[in-house]
């Protein structure tokens, strides 16, 4: 008894599952979109060469303002966190589930905000990440995702003695929103 109920959800599972798959052709559609939507957003602009294959461009600013004048013998300096990258992500499939594997580059400059004797020079850093998500049609134009990176952030520029890494590597899961125009 128990065999024949677990066969017939089996086989309700599996034509659940055909029936609700969307095949839908990619090539040339183009995307707007925010991803790490619970902390720092970065905008995405994602567009896909082939049905498989697409490219984000991503780009990301955080500001932050000091609220009080600076102390006597202090500058006053104004906080920023810029983001410029590149993505390319392989989709397996077209289906309205769209799991896929990636690489992504971002270019940093960060300026911490605060008050100083000294200004302290702005500092960048490359991150090169490997990405495993996927896409979740809600419907042709519209996509929720999940996505978990595996980043190795590369620091261009330190002050000495204060800072002694060189390179981080994190992890970080991004929930993501786009919009798709065609």
């Amino acid at each position: 008894m128990k065999l024949k109920s677990f066969l017939i959800t089996a086989i309700l599972m599996v034509a659940t599952i055909s029936l609700s798959a969307q095949t839908n052709p990619r090539s040339g559609k183009f995307g707007v979109g925010i991803d790490d939507i619970s902390t720092s957003p970065n905008f995405l602009f994602k567009y896909y060469l082939t049905d498989n294959f697409s490219m984000n461009f991503i780009t990301g600013i955080d500001l932050e303002f000091p609220g009080a004048d600076a102390p006597e013998g202090l500058t006053k300096l104004d906080g920023y966190n810029l983001r410029l990258g590149l993505a390319g992500m392989y989709h397996f499939n077209m289906d309205r589930v769209s799991p896929y594997l990636g690489l992504e580059a971002i270019y940093g400059i960060k300026q911490n905000a605060g008050y100083y004797a000294v200004e302290p020079d702005p500092k960048n850093n490359v991150m090169l990440g490997l990405i495993l998500g996927a896409d979740y049609f809600l419907f042709e134009k519209f996509s929720l995702g999940i996505k978990q990176n595996l980043n190795f952030d590369f620091q261009l520029s330190r002050d000495i003695p204060v800072e002694e890494t060189d390179m981080f590597i994190n992890t970080t899961t991004q929930f993501t929103a786009r919009y798709y125009f065609n």
